[in-house]
């Protein structure tokens, strides 16, 4: 296991199994997360490839052990633990690389509170986080323990999955926690699981920079060149390793698609326009 710059690591994933999480393609702009032997999330992009519609189903179990509050308050290096934990759990880890970053959103927090079905529109940049179930009301118990952490600045993060077909992030874990945060009005501390790239790709990103890199210092004079060099290709090359790549998934095989289609429940997904 590797460290990140900001806080985050990189760890590779020898076994051979199928992740018990994961996505598989039932026919084109169709596929599920199935998790071991149920799906728990549907989802048909449109062909116009403007948006996804998504359908939550029931059973998604979390992948992380229950957090206490002991536990939060010793203040322990979360991402090794989360790696540990999802290494155990019935997660999405497969052979690959893997980073798993802390994560603040681009703007304000979007999050696909529809249940048990909803949209994603890519066309006015969707890039939020999908939960995998509805989240409790503030008055549940575990989200009044949770929000006493979220005032004490000790909220173990939330865990987010990047799946590319959502072009989002699925909360995998962190139902209590993300909902005590916004009842307390704040967004919650977040680390974001994606497949990265192994050390051969990242030779190769690094050796594609460099080369825009020569191309940009030849068009610059010496005293801009030097500054390029020294600001923007030192961040460039840092981010490389913690870059995330497409979310790996599994064909269903023949009459997969009638399988998706019995899941869904009638008049599901609404007709494209």
């Amino acid at each position: 296991m590797d460290d990140l710059p900001g806080g985050g690591v990189r760890f590779e994933v020898h076994d051979p199994a199928p992740p018990r999480l994961r996505v598989e393609i039932a026919a084109p702009g169709r596929f599920w997360l199935r998790q071991d032997d149920r799906p728990v999330l549907l989802a048909h992009v449109e062909r116009s490839h403007y948006g996804v519609h998504y359908m939550r189903l029931d059973g998604h179990t979390p992948v992380l052990p229950p957090l206490t509050a002991a536990e939060a308050r010793r203040e322990p290096s979360w991402p090794h633990h989360y790696v540990t934990w999802l290494a155990q759990g019935p997660g999405p880890l497969h052979p690959g690389w893997w980073t798993l970053q802390p994560w603040r959103p681009p703007g304000p927090l979007e999050l696909a509170a529809e249940h048990p079905s909803g949209y994603l529109d890519w066309f006015a940049g969707w890039n939020g986080i999908v939960p995998l179930r509805p989240l409790p009301e503030p008055g549940n118990g575990r989200v009044k323990a949770h929000r006493k952490l979220v005032r004490d600045g000790l909220l173990p993060p939330i865990l987010l999955w990047w799946v590319s077909g959502l072009d989002g992030w699925v909360l995998l874990d962190g139902h209590a926690r993300l909902a005590a945060a916004l009842a307390e009005d704040t967004i919650p501390p977040a680390l974001a699981l994606a497949l990265g790239p192994s050390p051969s790709q990242v030779d190769e990103m690094v050796e594609y920079a460099q080369r825009g890199q020569a191309l940009v210092e030849a068009q610059l004079d010496k005293e801009s060149a030097r500054r390029a060099k020294q600001w923007h290709f030192a961040d460039v090359y840092a981010g490389i390793p913690g870059e995330r790549l497409r979310t790996r998934a599994w064909p269903l095989p023949e009459g997969g698609s009638e399988a998706w289609q019995r899941a869904a429940p009638p008049g599901w997904p609404p007709p494209d326009d």
